[in-house]
C-alpha cells in the first residue's frame, strides 16, 4: 500500500466517509476509483488507499479492480447488531456512571453545550453523537469490553447506518443521560440509554 503523509490521508478520507454517512454514496452503488476522484476534485493517488481502508473498516465490499460499493445490511444485521449494541452499551454505561470521575461526565456535558439551541448540521451532530457513545465504552474502566466493542466494528455500523431520529431528541436522551452520570444513578443511566438505543433500532427496522 502507498505510504501517505497522515494529513492528506485523513482529509480524504473524511470526505469519503462523510459521503457514506449522509448516503450520498448509496448502499449498493457501484464506486470506481476514478468517478469518486472526480466527484471529489482529487487528483493524487489518496482514494485507492483510502476505499482499501474503509474496505478494511467493513464500510465498502468488492474490490478496486472490479468496483466497490457501500455495504448494504438487512433488517436482520440492523437488528442484531442494535442488540449487541444495546447490550455492551448498558453495561458500559452504569460502569461509567459508577467509576468514572467527575471530569470525564463533564467532557460529555461540555460535547453537547454547542447544541444548546438545538442541532443545525446532522453530520456534525452524527460525528459528535459516535464519539459520545464510544467515550463511555471506552472510559468505563472494562478494557475487555471495550475491545469487544472495537471487534465488533459497532463505530462501522454506526457510520452505515446514521441517525434516523429526530435530532432534537437524540440530543435531549443525551442530555438526560449526562445528567444521570451526574448524580451517579446507575439505574437511571441505564434506562436512559436503553431507551435511546432501543428507540434508534426501531427507526431503523
Amino acid at each position: 500500500m502507498v505510504s501517505l503523509p497522515e494529513e492528506i490521508f485523513q482529509d480524504t478520507y473524511g470526505k469519503v466517509k462523510k459521503l457514506i454517512v449522509t448516503k450520498k454514496l448509496v448502499p449498493g452503488q457501484l464506486i470506481t476509483e476514478h468517478r469518486l476522484s472526480h466527484t471529489l476534485s482529487i487528483k493524487d493517488n489518496t482514494v485507492p488507499v483510502v476505499l482499501l481502508q474503509l474496505k478494511q473498516e467493513s464500510l465498502l465490499v468488492g474490490s478496486l479492480d472490479n468496483g466497490l460499493s457501500v455495504r448494504e445490511l438487512c433488517e436482520q444485521e440492523i437488528a442484531e447488531m442494535f442488540d449487541c449494541r444495546i447490550a455492551l452499551e448498558t453495561m458500559a454505561v452504569k460502569l461509567f456512571t459508577r467509576n468514572a470521575p467527575q471530569s470525564k461526565i463533564d467532557d460529555l456535558r461540555n460535547l453537547l453545550v454547542p447544541f444548546e439551541n438545538g442541532p443545525k448540521n446532522g453530520y456534525v451532530f452524527y460525528k459528535i453523537d459516535r464519539y459520545f457513545h464510544e467515550y463511555i465504552v471506552k472510559n468505563c474502566g472494562n478494557r475487555t469490553l471495550y475491545e469487544m466493542y472495537k471487534s465488533a466494528k459497532i463505530l462501522s455500523f454506526m457510520d452505515l447506518v446514521g441517525l434516523n431520529r429526530s435530532l432534537n431528541v437524540i440530543l435531549q436522551e443525551h442530555l438526560d443521560l449526562v445528567s444521570a452520570m451526574h448524580h451517579r444513578d446507575e439505574i437511571k443511566a441505564f434506562e436512559v440509554l436503553s431507551k435511546n438505543l432501543e428507540n434508534a433500532k426501531q427507526s431503523h427496522i
